[in-house]
């Protein structure tokens, strides 16, 4: 499996677990990142202090629909496919610069660490989920995070993908893996 890292290196990733560690690499320096940080703070700004639920919501929905008061998810960030045989994996902070100049946008893997990185930014657990339907290869990845900060009792999936989805939907049984970050 080819995978485009960062949008910068080229690496080959010989199984899907392996991509899956490099995904979570990538969104796990995102969180870190003063863009990022700076990011979901704005996205979050109308929510009461640690209020962890509107929090989700709110980059949930910045992510997904837009969020006017955040110039770089002004509209939100479009899911658009990666070219055929290569799986692209850009780095958060680089995905909002992009944002920024009117590109904004990426597939599954690009939502996941983008929704990864803002809410572990701000002190959410959060983890990566490849899914597939029995019997076959994982087909797609999105985040999950753990609610509450402070005492974290249920897992929370927050896919920006699909048109109906919403915080707490996730896909129709099928195989799943989780790899939580640190």
């Amino acid at each position: 499996m080819l995978v485009a890292f960062g949008l910068v290196q080229l690496i080959d990733a010989p199984t899907q677990k392996a991509a899956l560690r490099k995904l979570a690499s990538l969104a796990q320096n995102g969180m870190l990142h003063p863009v990022v940080r700076e990011t979901a703070f704005l996205i979050i700004g109308e929510c009461d202090a640690r209020d962890d639920e509107c929090e989700l919501e709110a980059i949930f929905n910045a992510v997904k629909h837009g969020d006017p008061r955040v110039a770089a998810l002004k509209k939100g960030f479009k899911y658009i496919a990666d070219p055929r045989s290569t799986d692209y994996f850009t780095a958060p902070h680089r995905a909002l610069q992009a944002c920024l100049r009117g590109a904004c946008g990426g597939d599954c893997d690009d939502h996941t660490a983008l929704i990864c990185a803002l809410a572990g930014a701000i002190g959410f657990k959060v983890g990566l989920r490849a899914w597939g339907e029995y019997g076959e290869d994982f087909s797609h990845v999105y985040a999950v995070a753990l609610l509450s900060k402070r005492n974290p009792t249920k897992v929370v999936g927050l896919d920006t993908t699909v048109a109906e989805s919403y915080v707490g939907w996730e896909p129709p049984k099928g195989r799943v893996m989780t790899a939580l970050l640190e």
